[in-house]
Protein backbone atom coordinates (compact mmCIF):
# COMPACT_ATOMS: atom_id res chain seq x y z
CA UNK A 1 0.00 0.00 0.00
CA UNK A 2 2.81 2.41 0.84
CA UNK A 3 4.42 1.78 -2.54
CA UNK A 4 1.16 2.48 -4.36
CA UNK A 5 0.65 5.73 -2.43
CA UNK A 6 4.17 6.84 -3.27
CA UNK A 7 3.67 6.05 -6.93
CA UNK A 8 0.39 7.95 -7.06
CA UNK A 9 2.04 10.89 -5.33
CA UNK A 10 4.85 10.92 -7.88
CA UNK A 11 2.43 10.56 -10.79
CA UNK A 12 -0.88 12.33 -10.17
CA UNK A 13 -1.97 10.99 -13.60
CA UNK A 14 -2.55 7.31 -14.31
CA UNK A 15 -2.82 6.90 -18.08
CA UNK A 16 0.38 8.24 -19.72
CA UNK A 17 -1.57 9.19 -22.84
CA UNK A 18 -4.11 11.17 -20.81
CA UNK A 19 -1.80 12.93 -18.34
CA UNK A 20 -2.47 16.24 -20.12
CA UNK A 21 -6.22 16.28 -19.36
CA UNK A 22 -5.86 18.12 -16.04
CA UNK A 23 -4.56 21.07 -18.08
CA UNK A 24 -8.04 21.63 -19.49
CA UNK A 25 -9.55 22.54 -16.14
CA UNK A 26 -10.86 26.09 -15.78
CA UNK A 27 -8.33 28.84 -15.15
CA UNK A 28 -8.52 31.60 -12.55
CA UNK A 29 -9.84 35.04 -13.44
CA UNK A 30 -8.16 38.39 -12.66
CA UNK A 31 -4.84 37.38 -11.15
CA UNK A 32 -1.91 39.75 -10.74
CA UNK A 33 1.38 39.16 -8.93
CA UNK A 34 5.13 39.67 -9.09
CA UNK A 35 7.77 36.95 -9.55
CA UNK A 36 11.09 38.14 -8.20
CA UNK A 37 14.41 37.07 -9.72
CA UNK A 38 15.15 35.01 -6.61
CA UNK A 39 12.09 32.84 -7.33
CA UNK A 40 13.11 32.10 -10.91
CA UNK A 41 14.99 28.92 -11.80
CA UNK A 42 18.03 30.10 -13.72
CA UNK A 43 18.40 33.74 -14.73
CA UNK A 44 16.52 35.86 -17.25
CA UNK A 45 19.08 37.50 -19.57
CA UNK A 46 19.47 41.26 -19.25
CA UNK A 47 18.74 41.64 -22.97
CA UNK A 48 15.30 40.00 -22.64
CA UNK A 49 12.86 42.83 -21.88
CA UNK A 50 9.25 43.03 -23.05
CA UNK A 51 5.77 41.58 -22.62
CA UNK A 52 4.99 37.98 -23.52
CA UNK A 53 1.32 37.62 -24.50
CA UNK A 54 -0.77 34.44 -24.40
CA UNK A 55 -4.39 33.65 -25.27
CA UNK A 56 -6.46 30.49 -25.24
CA UNK A 57 -9.64 28.80 -24.03
CA UNK A 58 -9.56 28.75 -20.24
CA UNK A 59 -13.10 27.73 -19.35
CA UNK A 60 -14.00 24.46 -21.04
CA UNK A 61 -16.95 23.57 -18.82
CA UNK A 62 -19.82 25.23 -17.02
CA UNK A 63 -21.73 24.05 -13.93
CA UNK A 64 -19.91 20.74 -14.07
CA UNK A 65 -20.71 20.05 -17.74
CA UNK A 66 -17.91 20.06 -20.31
CA UNK A 67 -18.29 22.11 -23.49
CA UNK A 68 -18.49 20.14 -26.72
CA UNK A 69 -15.01 21.00 -27.98
CA UNK A 70 -11.72 22.61 -27.00
CA UNK A 71 -12.48 25.39 -29.51
CA UNK A 72 -15.56 26.40 -27.47
CA UNK A 73 -13.74 27.52 -24.32
CA UNK A 74 -13.91 31.13 -23.17
CA UNK A 75 -10.75 33.08 -23.89
CA UNK A 76 -8.35 34.23 -21.18
CA UNK A 77 -5.40 36.55 -21.78
CA UNK A 78 -2.11 36.19 -19.89
CA UNK A 79 0.73 38.72 -19.87
CA UNK A 80 4.27 38.32 -18.56
CA UNK A 81 5.96 41.69 -18.20
CA UNK A 82 9.68 40.86 -18.25
CA UNK A 83 11.90 43.60 -16.90
CA UNK A 84 15.24 43.69 -15.07
CA UNK A 85 15.33 39.93 -14.55
CA UNK A 86 11.89 39.75 -12.88
CA UNK A 87 8.34 39.18 -14.13
CA UNK A 88 4.94 40.72 -13.43
CA UNK A 89 2.21 38.23 -14.33
CA UNK A 90 -1.43 39.07 -14.98
CA UNK A 91 -4.43 37.21 -16.42
CA UNK A 92 -8.07 37.94 -17.15
CA UNK A 93 -10.95 36.36 -19.01
CA UNK A 94 -12.23 38.37 -21.96
CA UNK A 95 -15.64 39.64 -20.85
CA UNK A 96 -17.57 38.86 -24.03
CA UNK A 97 -21.39 38.57 -23.96
CA UNK A 98 -20.93 34.80 -24.07
CA UNK A 99 -18.72 34.80 -21.00
CA UNK A 100 -20.77 37.35 -19.02
CA UNK A 101 -24.20 35.89 -19.77
CA UNK A 102 -23.24 32.25 -19.25
CA UNK A 103 -21.36 33.08 -16.05
CA UNK A 104 -24.39 34.84 -14.62
CA UNK A 105 -26.77 32.05 -15.66
CA UNK A 106 -24.35 29.20 -14.94
CA UNK A 107 -25.59 27.45 -18.04
CA UNK A 108 -24.90 27.31 -21.77
CA UNK A 109 -26.80 30.04 -23.63
CA UNK A 110 -24.88 30.32 -26.89
CA UNK A 111 -24.11 28.05 -29.79
CA UNK A 112 -20.47 27.04 -30.15
CA UNK A 113 -18.40 24.94 -32.52
CA UNK A 114 -18.89 21.71 -30.57
CA UNK A 115 -22.29 22.22 -28.91
CA UNK A 116 -25.62 23.89 -29.58
CA UNK A 117 -27.52 26.17 -27.25
CA UNK A 118 -30.53 24.56 -25.58
CA UNK A 119 -33.81 25.57 -27.18
CA UNK A 120 -33.59 24.14 -30.68
CA UNK A 121 -33.77 25.91 -34.02
CA UNK A 122 -34.56 29.48 -32.95
CA UNK A 123 -31.79 29.56 -30.32
CA UNK A 124 -29.19 28.40 -32.86
CA UNK A 125 -29.81 30.60 -35.88
CA UNK A 126 -26.40 32.23 -35.55
CA UNK A 127 -22.92 30.85 -36.03
CA UNK A 128 -20.73 30.15 -32.96
CA UNK A 129 -20.55 32.85 -30.32
CA UNK A 130 -17.34 34.86 -30.21
CA UNK A 131 -15.24 33.33 -27.43
CA UNK A 132 -12.20 35.60 -28.11
CA UNK A 133 -9.99 32.61 -27.45
CA UNK A 134 -7.67 31.96 -30.38
CA UNK A 135 -4.89 34.48 -30.92
CA UNK A 136 -3.58 37.83 -29.73
CA UNK A 137 -1.80 40.87 -31.15
CA UNK A 138 -0.64 44.25 -29.87
CA UNK A 139 -0.62 46.78 -32.70
CA UNK A 140 -1.21 50.50 -33.00
CA UNK A 141 -1.56 50.81 -29.23
CA UNK A 142 -4.37 48.21 -29.12
CA UNK A 143 -4.26 44.81 -27.46
CA UNK A 144 -6.61 42.61 -29.49
CA UNK A 145 -7.82 39.06 -28.91
CA UNK A 146 -8.73 37.32 -32.15
CA UNK A 147 -11.38 34.73 -32.97
CA UNK A 148 -12.30 33.10 -36.25
CA UNK A 149 -15.96 34.03 -36.46
CA UNK A 150 -16.38 37.65 -35.34
CA UNK A 151 -14.81 40.97 -34.46
CA UNK A 152 -11.61 41.26 -32.43
CA UNK A 153 -12.02 42.16 -28.75
CA UNK A 154 -9.86 44.86 -27.19
CA UNK A 155 -8.28 44.78 -23.73
CA UNK A 156 -6.20 47.29 -21.79
CA UNK A 157 -2.56 46.19 -22.01
CA UNK A 158 -1.74 47.22 -18.42
CA UNK A 159 -4.83 46.04 -16.53
CA UNK A 160 -6.32 43.51 -19.00
CA UNK A 161 -9.71 45.10 -18.43
CA UNK A 162 -12.03 44.30 -21.33
CA UNK A 163 -12.74 47.43 -23.39
CA UNK A 164 -15.08 45.77 -25.90
CA UNK A 165 -15.31 44.70 -29.54
CA UNK A 166 -12.96 46.59 -31.84
CA UNK A 167 -14.53 47.82 -35.09
CA UNK A 168 -11.83 50.34 -36.04
CA UNK A 169 -14.13 53.36 -35.83
CA UNK A 170 -16.97 51.61 -37.67
CA UNK A 171 -14.86 50.18 -40.51
CA UNK A 172 -15.80 46.65 -39.41
CA UNK A 173 -19.50 45.86 -39.49
CA UNK A 174 -21.49 43.46 -37.33
CA UNK A 175 -21.34 40.53 -39.74
CA UNK A 176 -17.67 40.96 -40.62
CA UNK A 177 -15.18 38.35 -39.47
CA UNK A 178 -11.58 39.03 -38.54
CA UNK A 179 -9.13 36.13 -38.68
CA UNK A 180 -6.96 34.85 -35.85
CA UNK A 181 -3.92 35.12 -38.12
CA UNK A 182 -3.12 38.60 -39.30
CA UNK A 183 0.37 39.48 -40.50
CA UNK A 184 2.56 42.45 -39.56
CA UNK A 185 4.63 43.82 -42.42
CA UNK A 186 8.03 44.42 -40.78
CA UNK A 187 9.08 47.11 -43.25
CA UNK A 188 5.89 49.20 -43.55
CA UNK A 189 4.59 48.58 -40.03
CA UNK A 190 1.07 47.88 -41.37
CA UNK A 191 -1.00 44.94 -40.11
CA UNK A 192 -2.98 42.87 -42.62
CA UNK A 193 -5.86 40.59 -41.76
CA UNK A 194 -8.77 38.88 -43.48
CA UNK A 195 -12.13 37.24 -42.88
CA UNK A 196 -14.33 34.73 -44.66
CA UNK A 197 -17.51 36.31 -45.99
CA UNK A 198 -20.53 35.66 -48.19
CA UNK A 199 -23.68 37.35 -49.41
CA UNK A 200 -25.22 38.24 -52.76
CA UNK A 201 -21.82 38.32 -54.46
CA UNK A 202 -20.99 34.81 -53.25
CA UNK A 203 -18.10 33.58 -51.12
CA UNK A 204 -15.22 35.97 -50.66
CA UNK A 205 -12.19 36.85 -48.61
CA UNK A 206 -12.62 40.22 -46.92
CA UNK A 207 -9.24 41.96 -46.66
CA UNK A 208 -8.12 44.60 -44.16
CA UNK A 209 -5.09 46.87 -43.85
CA UNK A 210 -4.52 48.47 -40.43
CA UNK A 211 -1.94 51.26 -40.31
CA UNK A 212 0.72 51.84 -37.65
CA UNK A 213 -1.67 53.98 -35.61
CA UNK A 214 -4.25 51.20 -35.43
CA UNK A 215 -6.63 52.78 -37.98
CA UNK A 216 -8.30 50.92 -40.85
CA UNK A 217 -6.41 52.21 -43.88
CA UNK A 218 -8.12 50.08 -46.53
CA UNK A 219 -10.67 47.33 -47.11
CA UNK A 220 -11.08 45.04 -50.08
CA UNK A 221 -12.32 41.63 -51.12
CA UNK A 222 -11.45 38.75 -53.38
CA UNK A 223 -14.01 36.27 -54.71
CA UNK A 224 -13.31 32.60 -54.04
CA UNK A 225 -14.89 29.45 -55.46
CA UNK A 226 -16.75 28.24 -52.38
CA UNK A 227 -17.35 28.99 -48.72
CA UNK A 228 -14.52 27.03 -47.13
CA UNK A 229 -12.31 26.88 -44.06
CA UNK A 230 -9.31 29.22 -44.22
CA UNK A 231 -7.67 29.68 -40.82
CA UNK A 232 -4.30 31.17 -41.79
CA UNK A 233 -2.56 32.97 -44.61
CA UNK A 234 0.96 34.09 -45.49
CA UNK A 235 2.58 37.34 -46.57
CA UNK A 236 5.55 38.23 -48.74
CA UNK A 237 6.98 41.67 -49.41
CA UNK A 238 4.27 42.32 -52.03
CA UNK A 239 1.57 39.67 -51.70
CA UNK A 240 -0.89 37.92 -49.43
CA UNK A 241 -1.18 34.18 -50.08
CA UNK A 242 -4.29 32.16 -49.19
CA UNK A 243 -4.30 28.37 -49.46
CA UNK A 244 -8.03 27.60 -49.28
CA UNK A 245 -8.60 23.93 -48.59
CA UNK A 246 -11.91 22.17 -49.38
CA UNK A 247 -13.28 21.99 -45.86
CA UNK A 248 -16.99 22.76 -45.71
CA UNK A 249 -20.24 21.57 -44.14
CA UNK A 250 -21.16 17.95 -44.67
CA UNK A 251 -24.83 18.72 -43.94
CA UNK A 252 -25.64 22.42 -43.90
CA UNK A 253 -29.30 21.51 -43.29
CA UNK A 254 -28.46 19.79 -40.00
CA UNK A 255 -26.34 22.76 -38.92
CA UNK A 256 -28.97 25.39 -39.78
CA UNK A 257 -31.79 23.44 -38.12
CA UNK A 258 -29.63 22.70 -35.03
CA UNK A 259 -30.15 18.97 -35.51
CA UNK A 260 -26.44 18.48 -35.05
CA UNK A 261 -23.33 20.42 -34.02
CA UNK A 262 -21.00 22.25 -36.36
CA UNK A 263 -17.98 20.11 -35.57
CA UNK A 264 -19.88 16.93 -36.46
CA UNK A 265 -20.68 18.38 -39.87
CA UNK A 266 -17.31 19.66 -41.04
CA UNK A 267 -16.12 17.64 -44.02
CA UNK A 268 -12.94 17.48 -46.09
CA UNK A 269 -14.10 17.17 -49.71
CA UNK A 270 -11.08 16.55 -51.90
CA UNK A 271 -13.27 16.38 -55.00
CA UNK A 272 -13.84 20.15 -54.74
CA UNK A 273 -10.14 20.79 -55.30
CA UNK A 274 -7.84 23.23 -53.52
CA UNK A 275 -6.84 26.66 -54.79
CA UNK A 276 -4.13 29.09 -53.80
CA UNK A 277 -5.03 32.79 -54.19
CA UNK A 278 -2.21 35.33 -54.57
CA UNK A 279 -3.36 38.89 -53.76
CA UNK A 280 -1.40 42.14 -54.23
CA UNK A 281 -0.79 44.08 -51.02
CA UNK A 282 -0.79 47.32 -53.01
CA UNK A 283 -4.48 47.28 -54.02
CA UNK A 284 -5.91 43.89 -52.87
CA UNK A 285 -6.28 42.74 -56.49
CA UNK A 286 -6.13 39.05 -57.38
CA UNK A 287 -2.81 38.42 -59.11
CA UNK A 288 -3.00 34.69 -59.83
CA UNK A 289 -4.48 31.42 -58.65
CA UNK A 290 -2.86 28.00 -58.46
CA UNK A 291 -4.32 24.55 -57.96
CA UNK A 292 -2.66 22.04 -55.64
CA UNK A 293 -3.43 18.51 -54.52
CA UNK A 294 -5.91 18.92 -51.64
CA UNK A 295 -4.49 18.46 -48.15
CA UNK A 296 -5.36 19.40 -44.58
CA UNK A 297 -3.51 22.14 -42.75
CA UNK A 298 -4.16 24.84 -40.18
CA UNK A 299 -1.01 26.98 -39.98
CA UNK A 300 1.67 28.34 -42.27
CA UNK A 301 5.18 29.47 -41.53
CA UNK A 302 7.05 32.18 -43.44
CA UNK A 303 6.58 33.04 -47.12
CA UNK A 304 8.72 34.98 -49.58
CA UNK A 305 9.34 35.88 -53.23
CA UNK A 306 12.47 35.08 -55.24
CA UNK A 307 13.06 35.38 -58.99
CA UNK A 308 9.38 35.40 -59.88
CA UNK A 309 8.46 32.55 -57.55
CA UNK A 310 6.64 32.35 -54.23
CA UNK A 311 7.80 30.02 -51.46
CA UNK A 312 5.50 29.12 -48.57
CA UNK A 313 6.19 26.67 -45.74
CA UNK A 314 3.20 25.03 -44.04
CA UNK A 315 2.42 22.23 -41.58
CA UNK A 316 0.73 19.57 -43.72
CA UNK A 317 -1.24 17.27 -41.45
CA UNK A 318 -0.21 13.64 -41.15
CA UNK A 319 -2.30 11.00 -42.92
CA UNK A 320 -4.03 9.92 -39.71
CA UNK A 321 -5.13 13.53 -39.13
CA UNK A 322 -6.02 14.25 -42.75
CA UNK A 323 -9.75 13.85 -42.20
CA UNK A 324 -11.65 16.64 -40.44
CA UNK A 325 -13.15 14.15 -38.00
CA UNK A 326 -9.78 13.67 -36.33
CA UNK A 327 -7.99 16.91 -37.19
CA UNK A 328 -10.51 19.43 -35.85
CA UNK A 329 -13.18 17.40 -34.10
CA UNK A 330 -11.09 15.26 -31.82
CA UNK A 331 -12.28 15.56 -28.23
CA UNK A 332 -9.02 16.09 -26.38
CA UNK A 333 -10.83 16.02 -23.04
CA UNK A 334 -11.14 12.26 -23.46
CA UNK A 335 -8.79 11.32 -26.35
CA UNK A 336 -5.03 11.70 -26.70
CA UNK A 337 -2.83 13.25 -29.37
CA UNK A 338 -4.04 16.45 -31.04
CA UNK A 339 -3.53 17.00 -34.75
CA UNK A 340 0.07 17.19 -35.91
CA UNK A 341 1.85 17.24 -39.23
CA UNK A 342 5.15 17.77 -40.97
CA UNK A 343 6.64 20.85 -42.61
CA UNK A 344 6.27 21.10 -46.38
CA UNK A 345 7.41 23.79 -48.79
CA UNK A 346 5.21 24.89 -51.70
CA UNK A 347 6.71 26.71 -54.65
CA UNK A 348 4.63 28.77 -57.11
CA UNK A 349 5.90 30.37 -60.32
CA UNK A 350 4.00 33.61 -60.91
CA UNK A 351 5.07 33.73 -64.55
CA UNK A 352 4.37 30.19 -65.76
CA UNK A 353 1.76 29.00 -63.27
CA UNK A 354 3.84 25.96 -62.35
CA UNK A 355 3.92 24.67 -58.78
CA UNK A 356 5.77 22.02 -56.79
CA UNK A 357 6.16 20.81 -53.23
CA UNK A 358 8.84 19.15 -51.12
CA UNK A 359 9.21 17.83 -47.59
CA UNK A 360 11.24 19.85 -45.07
CA UNK A 361 13.24 18.32 -42.22
CA UNK A 362 11.28 17.45 -39.09
CA UNK A 363 12.41 15.78 -35.87
CA UNK A 364 8.90 15.29 -34.43
CA UNK A 365 5.27 15.55 -35.59
CA UNK A 366 4.52 19.23 -35.17
CA UNK A 367 2.13 22.18 -35.16
CA UNK A 368 2.13 25.95 -34.45
CA UNK A 369 5.07 27.04 -36.65
CA UNK A 370 6.85 30.29 -35.79
CA UNK A 371 9.86 32.15 -37.15
CA UNK A 372 11.88 35.33 -36.62
CA UNK A 373 9.17 37.91 -37.37
CA UNK A 374 11.78 40.41 -38.53
CA UNK A 375 12.19 38.09 -41.55
CA UNK A 376 8.49 37.97 -42.48
CA UNK A 377 8.23 38.14 -46.28
CA UNK A 378 11.94 37.41 -46.72
CA UNK A 379 13.73 34.10 -47.11
CA UNK A 380 14.38 32.75 -43.62
CA UNK A 381 16.49 29.96 -42.17
CA UNK A 382 14.76 28.79 -38.97
CA UNK A 383 11.32 27.47 -38.04
CA UNK A 384 10.22 26.78 -34.45
CA UNK A 385 7.23 24.57 -33.64
CA UNK A 386 5.44 22.72 -30.88
CA UNK A 387 5.57 18.96 -31.33
CA UNK A 388 5.07 15.53 -29.83
CA UNK A 389 8.08 13.42 -28.90
CA UNK A 390 7.81 9.83 -27.76
CA UNK A 391 8.67 10.36 -24.11
CA UNK A 392 6.75 8.78 -21.24
CA UNK A 393 3.63 10.90 -21.86
CA UNK A 394 3.13 11.48 -25.62
CA UNK A 395 -0.58 12.33 -25.49
CA UNK A 396 -0.22 16.07 -26.12
CA UNK A 397 2.33 18.65 -27.35
CA UNK A 398 5.37 17.87 -25.21
CA UNK A 399 8.30 19.16 -27.28
CA UNK A 400 9.67 22.30 -28.90
CA UNK A 401 11.30 21.88 -32.30
CA UNK A 402 13.93 23.92 -34.13
CA UNK A 403 14.33 23.43 -37.88
CA UNK A 404 17.47 24.69 -39.62
CA UNK A 405 16.59 24.96 -43.31
CA UNK A 406 20.14 25.92 -44.34
CA UNK A 407 21.66 22.79 -42.86
CA UNK A 408 18.63 20.62 -43.57
CA UNK A 409 18.31 19.38 -40.02
CA UNK A 410 15.89 19.50 -37.11
CA UNK A 411 16.15 18.93 -33.36
CA UNK A 412 13.64 18.86 -30.51
CA UNK A 413 13.63 19.84 -26.84
CA UNK A 414 11.79 17.28 -24.70
CA UNK A 415 9.75 19.18 -22.12
CA UNK A 416 9.80 16.12 -19.83
CA UNK A 417 7.22 13.59 -18.60
CA UNK A 418 3.74 15.11 -18.19
CA UNK A 419 5.01 18.56 -19.16
CA UNK A 420 3.22 20.19 -22.07
CA UNK A 421 3.65 23.22 -24.28
CA UNK A 422 1.77 25.14 -26.93
CA UNK A 423 3.03 27.63 -29.50
CA UNK A 424 6.64 28.78 -28.90
CA UNK A 425 7.76 32.23 -29.96
CA UNK A 426 11.16 33.58 -31.00
CA UNK A 427 12.48 36.83 -29.47
CA UNK A 428 15.75 38.25 -30.89
CA UNK A 429 18.61 38.92 -28.49
CA UNK A 430 18.72 42.52 -29.74
CA UNK A 431 16.97 44.45 -32.52
CA UNK A 432 19.93 43.96 -34.87
CA UNK A 433 20.87 40.39 -33.84
CA UNK A 434 21.36 37.80 -36.58
CA UNK A 435 18.39 35.61 -37.48
CA UNK A 436 18.11 32.81 -34.92
CA UNK A 437 20.20 34.62 -32.31
CA UNK A 438 17.79 35.00 -29.42
CA UNK A 439 15.38 33.18 -27.14
CA UNK A 440 12.45 30.80 -27.37
CA UNK A 441 9.58 31.53 -24.96
CA UNK A 442 6.75 29.10 -24.28
CA UNK A 443 4.22 28.36 -21.55
CA UNK A 444 4.67 24.92 -19.97
CA UNK A 445 1.88 23.12 -18.10
CA UNK A 446 3.23 20.55 -15.62
CA UNK A 447 0.68 17.83 -14.87
CA UNK A 448 2.90 16.61 -12.03
CA UNK A 449 2.36 19.82 -10.04
CA UNK A 450 -0.75 21.05 -11.93
CA UNK A 451 0.93 24.45 -12.26
CA UNK A 452 2.40 26.35 -15.19
CA UNK A 453 5.61 28.23 -15.89
CA UNK A 454 7.18 30.40 -18.56
CA UNK A 455 10.11 28.55 -20.13
CA UNK A 456 13.01 30.44 -21.74
CA UNK A 457 15.39 28.54 -24.03
CA UNK A 458 18.45 29.55 -26.04
CA UNK A 459 17.19 29.60 -29.63
CA UNK A 460 20.60 28.69 -31.03
CA UNK A 461 20.50 25.11 -29.74
CA UNK A 462 17.51 24.32 -27.45
CA UNK A 463 19.83 22.05 -25.44
CA UNK A 464 18.84 23.32 -22.02
CA UNK A 465 16.73 25.98 -20.41
CA UNK A 466 18.05 29.44 -19.60
CA UNK A 467 15.33 30.20 -17.09
CA UNK A 468 11.93 29.05 -15.90
CA UNK A 469 9.44 31.45 -14.33
CA UNK A 470 7.11 29.57 -11.93
CA UNK A 471 3.47 30.54 -11.54
CA UNK A 472 1.14 30.08 -8.57
CA UNK A 473 -1.62 28.96 -10.93
CA UNK A 474 -2.03 26.92 -14.08
CA UNK A 475 -2.62 28.25 -17.58
CA UNK A 476 -5.02 25.94 -19.45
CA UNK A 477 -3.84 24.46 -22.74
CA UNK A 478 -4.07 27.20 -25.35
CA UNK A 479 -3.28 28.22 -28.88
CA UNK A 480 -1.28 31.32 -29.77
CA UNK A 481 1.02 33.89 -28.22
CA UNK A 482 2.92 37.05 -29.02
CA UNK A 483 5.58 39.43 -27.77
CA UNK A 484 5.84 43.20 -27.69
CA UNK A 485 8.40 45.71 -26.48
CA UNK A 486 7.83 47.50 -23.19
CA UNK A 487 5.69 50.62 -23.76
Amino acid sequence: MQTEQTTNHQKPWQDPLMAHVSGFRTGTDDLSYHIDASQIRGKIPETLQGIFLRNGPARNELAGKKFGHWFDGDGCVHTFRIENGAVDYRCSFVKTPKYVDETEAQQVRYRSYGHNAPGGFFRNLHMPANAANTSIVYHGGKLLTLFEGGLPWRLDLDTLATIGPEDFDGALKGMDTFSAHGKLHPRTGDYFNFGMGGGLKGPQLSLYQIDQQGKMARRGNVAIDSMAFCHDNAMTENYLVFMVMPVTFGSLFKVITARDTIDNNMAFRAELGMKVYVVALEDFSLVRTFEVEPFMYAHSSNCWEKDGELFIDVVAMNDEDAEVGTAFSRNLFSQPRPATGAMRRFRFNLNTGASSTEALPCAVPCEFPQWDMRRTGQESRFIYTAGICENETPGFYNAIQRIDLLRGEASAYDCGPARYTSEPIFVPRSPDADEGDGYILAVIYDANTKLSELLILDATNLDEEIASVPLRNHIPHGFHCGFTALP
